[in-house]
């Protein structure tokens, strides 16, 4: 095997890792996001198609290893044709199943609103985002609730200048957007990754394809 061969099959085995350890947290993080929004009609579709293209990703990365690791072409090559697939599939979801952060956040403040006797997720919102209520304070007052501390900068509902006007909906819509700019940056950056390494697979395949030739001479 030549130097050029050798680097060439490390770079290969560092891309499939890298690939495997995307795929892994592609799954991770969609599998997270389903829990941490109980399975939130705006997510799941996305989400549930992420869990299925990560466990896909992390499972076909191991079969490249093992093909770069036995030098064997024809696996390398199913390897590279599979994962083209993949980032297929990874882009068309990009494109057509973005997440609409502002109905997430409607739904995620509503189910914390309707939840307020039971347990302190609204309050944990709006002293997180500084907000109140759903779209502002008038939302206690209509529903016949008292205005409740969190509602307020440091806690001190007697003083009235000190009270969040903002609703949390519409902070925590903001949130998201904000978030969602990794999102966008870690989705392209796996794409990336795939692309780079299906270009080193297909290499790699041609050079031991070329080695097999030369061992019937």
């Amino acid at each position: 095997m030549t130097c050029a061969t050798s680097t060439l099959k490390f770079l290969a085995f560092l891309m499939n890792v890298l690939s495997c350890i995307a795929g892994a947290f592609m799954l991770s993080a969609s599998a997270y996001s389903l829990v941490q929004f109980n399975a939130s009609d705006s997510i799941k579709v996305p989400c549930i198609v992420g869990v299925v293209l990560g466990g896909l990703l992390f499972a076909t990365t191991i079969v490249g290893c093992c093909g770069t690791i036995r030098e064997s072409p024809r696996t390398i090559l199913i390897y590279a044709i599979f994962l083209f697939l993949l980032l297929l599939a990874q882009i068309a979801v990009i494109f057509l199943l973005p997440i609409n952060f502002h109905n997430l956040a409607v739904e995620t403040i509503q189910n914390a609103w309707n939840r307020q006797m039971s347990d302190d997720s609204m309050d944990n919102y709006q002293i997180r985002y500084d907000c109140c209520g759903k779209t502002g304070p008038n939302d206690y007052i209509d529903s016949g609730l008292t205005i409740p501390p969190s509602c307020y900068l440091n806690r001190k509902p007697s003083i009235p200048n000190d009270l969040y006007t903002a609703g949390c909906i519409d902070k925590l819509a903001l949130a998201f957007t904000n978030g969602s700019r990794i999102e966008v940056i870690s989705d392209w950056t796996l794409v990336g990754v795939e692309g780079l390494t299906i270009v080193v697979a297909c290499i790699l395949g041609i050079n031991f394809k070329n080695m097999e030739r030369r061992r019937y001479y």
